[in-house]
């Protein structure tokens, strides 16, 4: 039975300025991201199945099994629920010394926002919880409002010198969720301190997506620098702590910008092979369209 979830612009608690201020795209609407029948109780008693309209019969899109039995037979209609049981959801922000350079953490904040905003106007429940080579702050709030308004002031000046150790930390995390893992799993990062032999998906990966359910959602922060770019600049390792003279021609920029497309790539790949969906952010008007074609894929699948 298909679920469509309804949301009226009008109940909206945030003021849209200050949304857009941040970089929020405001979607009109975005159905909550399901999940396969029967893998990922929620652990709780949901509101069951309301009634939310019927409209007519398409053949070959709809299941017959939908059909109003008490329909005249020249005028099919199908029946629609909404679920009123909402999702748990949970977001890792990589807030490592890498994540610091201002192309990151621009995409990095907008995408933290963007996800809470959205999934939780969808009708879902978003925490956000910060971590780089350990687990840090929490942020869950029991309204969007005050979710928002909290995260927005916690990623202002989010900076920490450790480096990124996901694999770790994504240990600790399960460890202290026990029994209470999130039903979905954000990963924002740019998963710089990945190597080769961090990606021995049956040692160190497998068990992971296994406790998780393979519910894990990388969202690869990635950049290109413009090509306008020409010039001495002096540069900041956030990792190193130094400082540095570049010299920026276009060939090294677009060597920069090669080295990590194919960075990127070969994340992806791993991805796909562990099975896992992703999201690649390299500008901001990115991520709520990404966003969008993910809840649609996760809802062909469970069909």
């Amino acid at each position: 039975m298909r679920t469509i979830s309804r949301h009226n612009d009008a109940a909206l608690d945030i003021d849209r300025q200050t949304l857009q201020a941040l970089g929020v795209l405001i979607p009109l609407r975005l159905s909550p991201l399901k999940f396969l029948p029967g893998r990922h109780p929620l652990g709780r008693a949901g509101g069951g199945l309301r009634f939310l309209r019927t409209r007519p019969f398409q053949a070959g899109e709809d299941n017959p099994r939908d059909i109003d039995k008490f329909s005249p037979p020249d005028d099919r209609q199908v029946i629609e629920w909404e679920e009123e049981v909402q999702a748990s959801i949970t977001l890792l922000a990589d807030v490592s010394a890498s994540m610091a350079l201002p192309l990151k953490a621009a995409l990095r904040n907008a995408s933290l926002l963007q996800l809470t905003y959205s999934l939780w106007r969808a009708g879902d429940r978003v925490g956000t919880v910060f971590f780089s080579s350990t687990l840090h702050q929490e942020i869950r709030q029991a309204n969007l409002k005050m979710q928002m308004e909290r995260l927005s002031e916690a990623l202002t000046g989010m900076v920490t010198p450790a480096s990124t150790d996901i694999v770790s930390v994504l240990r600790t995390y399960l460890n202290q969720a026990r029994r209470r893992h999130p039903d979905l799993l954000f990963l924002v990062s740019d998963f710089v301190s990945l190597t080769e032999n961090d990606f021995e998906l049956d040692t160190q990966w497998r068990p992971i997506l296994n406790q998780l359910r393979h519910n894990l959602i990388p969202v690869i922060i990635t950049f290109e620098i413009p090509a306008g770019i020409r010039g001495m600049m002096k540069l900041w390792d956030p990792e190193r702590r130094t400082r540095s003279l570049t010299w920026f021609s276009p060939d090294r920029v677009g060597e920069v910008n090669r080295e990590e497309r194919e960075r990127v790539a070969s994340l992806t790949q791993h991805f796909r092979a562990a099975g896992l969906d992703y999201l690649v952010v390299s500008g901001q008007r990115q991520i709520y369209p990404q966003l969008a074609q993910l809840a649609r894929q996760r809802r062909r699948r469970k069909n």
